[in-house]
């Protein structure tokens, strides 16, 4: 584990613990989960990159020219979406641990109240949107490879189909109807394989940034509901500041009685 990542979970740890222990386990709970997820996306992310590349690699060694450069460089724009994806995830993580670590600062100068800002992270939503849009852009370009894959395969299908019937026409032989091409079978089923199983993995992806965006909803509705209830120490203050009431003067009657 790198130093930065863990500074990340020091900081992270320390506000689970302090939300926990200030009655907040629901809003510690769903915290957790969502960095839980950042951690799984990053993984993901990684896995694919790597995968793509290998994915090229099989790509360059195509004999047809004009889709296997247009699956090339379909291939890259699907990196360069994915690479865009991580990026942002990346900024989002910094960006939310440096909003842990002002929370923390906060709660050492004024106390506990603090916490119930502690969920109130401006720009997720809007950066989790962005990283949804460009893993979104990265299932249309995988599924565009994996068609011009396809392409390529039916087009050499058919060439050699007709190939095979030209040689049974110089023979004498009876020409045999063309068949359709499985594309589950042959090299080019073999390049197209992780493709498909990339855009399903993005799939995932997609559905897990929804989860997240789920996760910083409900978050955000227990940090308004933490700014609607006052502290303990706002009510403390707001009772001293209160002017006591006047005390009720004895009756005129009973003081001359006295008398």
């Amino acid at each position: 584990m790198s130093a930065k990542k863990n500074t990340q979970q020091e900081a992270l740890t320390e506000l689970l613990d302090l939300l926990t222990q200030n009655g907040k386990k629901q809003e510690a709970a769903e915290l957790s989960a969502l960095f839980a997820q950042f951690s799984a996306m990053e993984t993901q992310y990684d896995k694919v990159l790597s995968e793509l590349a290998a994915v090229r690699e099989q790509l360059a060694t195509l004999h047809d020219g004009g889709n296997r450069a247009a699956a090339m460089q379909e291939t890259k724009q699907t990196q360069a979406h994915i690479t865009q994806a991580k990026e942002t995830l990346s900024t989002l993580k910094e960006n939310m641990t440096d909003k842990i670590r002002k929370t923390l600062a906060a709660v050492k100068q004024h106390g506990i109240s603090a916490l119930n800002k502690a969920a109130d992270f401006l720009g997720v939503k809007k950066a989790l949107t962005e990283m949804k849009g460009s893993v979104q852009d990265a299932i249309a370009s995988t599924q565009s490879s994996i068609d011009r894959i396809n392409a390529i395969g039916s087009e050499l299908h058919a060439l050699n189909e007709h190939a095979k019937n030209l040689g049974r026409a110089l023979t004498g032989k009876e020409r045999k109807e063309l068949t359709q091409r499985n594309e589950d079978k042959g090299v080019l089923a073999a390049i197209a394989k992780p493709l498909k199983h990339h855009k399903a993995a993005l799939e995932g992806m997609e559905k897990n940034i929804d989860r997240a965006m789920a996760r910083v909803e409900r978050l955000e509705q227990a940090a308004a509901k933490g700014k609607e209830k006052p502290s303990i120490r706002e009510e403390i203050k707001a009772a001293a500041a209160k002017p006591e009431p006047p005390k009720k003067k004895a009756p005129q009657r009973a003081q001359e009685a006295a008398l």
